[in-house]
């Protein structure tokens, strides 16, 4: 027959359940739930699991070398408006995947690393007081700058110019002639080139006394098969 108690605590540093059960152990104000003999940790099973904490850590004991590292599973420190569930996949993935998330929390596998026939666009921002030269990005070596469109949202002020290019060769892809950044609108441009390798694109410009303007430089290049 059992019998209920109104235990307050033990003076002891840990308290065992059942003959060889395992032992809730204190440590440094730490729960630990150590097996019978208390020489490793032993396993906990509940249906949830809440932490109040910020972190999860795994592999918490490890050495800090070769290969025994802890992993942390930490969520932002700010900027959160709503909670968010990660909801995994139902495989394990094969070789050359990806874990990827419908912008819902819910992930899935999906190829990685295939860049054939892939479609890209980068969007740099300029603005009156930008300095020159204004680093873009930096391209795969054998990747087609196909268009740039310059969308002019704030005219600017002065005489303003621009070109895009990379160092040493400023106007390889859009000539200062192609833009006028003082009428607001969408200015195209088609080089059609092939980047002579990984090429760091930049914007050089030239205030020319402005001071007001806004534009966004989108350029649209491709990495072929």
């Amino acid at each position: 027959m059992g019998m209920f108690s109104d235990l307050f605590g033990t003076t002891k540093s840990y308290f065992k359940l059942g003959l060889t059960g395992v032992r809730l152990k204190n440590s440094s104000g730490n729960l630990l739930v150590r097996n019978s003999a208390d020489g490793a940790d032993a396993e906990i099973t509940a249906s949830k699991v809440n932490v109040s904490g910020e972190a999860l850590v795994l592999n918490s004991d490890s050495a800090g070398a070769a290969a025994d590292w802890k992993v942390t599973l930490q969520r932002p420190a700010a900027g959160m408006t709503a909670d968010v569930t990660l909801t995994l996949p139902v495989d394990d993935g094969t070789a050359n995947q990806v874990l990827q998330t419908d912008g819902n929390g819910v992930l899935s596998w999906a190829a990685a690393g295939s860049t054939a026939s892939s479609d890209k666009v980068d969007t740099t921002s300029l603005a009156f007081g930008t300095a020159s030269p204004l680093a873009m990005f930096t391209t795969g070596a054998a990747d087609v700058i196909n268009s740039i469109q310059v969308v002019v949202d704030t005219a600017f002020n002065g005489t303003p110019t621009m070109s895009i290019g990379i160092a040493g060769t400023t106007s390889k892809y859009s000539a200062t002639s192609d833009v006028d950044l003082t009428t607001a609108g969408v200015y195209e441009i088609h080089p059609g080139l092939v980047a002579g390798g990984a090429e760091a694109l930049i914007t050089t410009y030239a205030a020319g006394g402005a001071s007001s303007g806004a534009a966004r430089i989108l350029v649209h290049y491709a990495t072929p098969a």
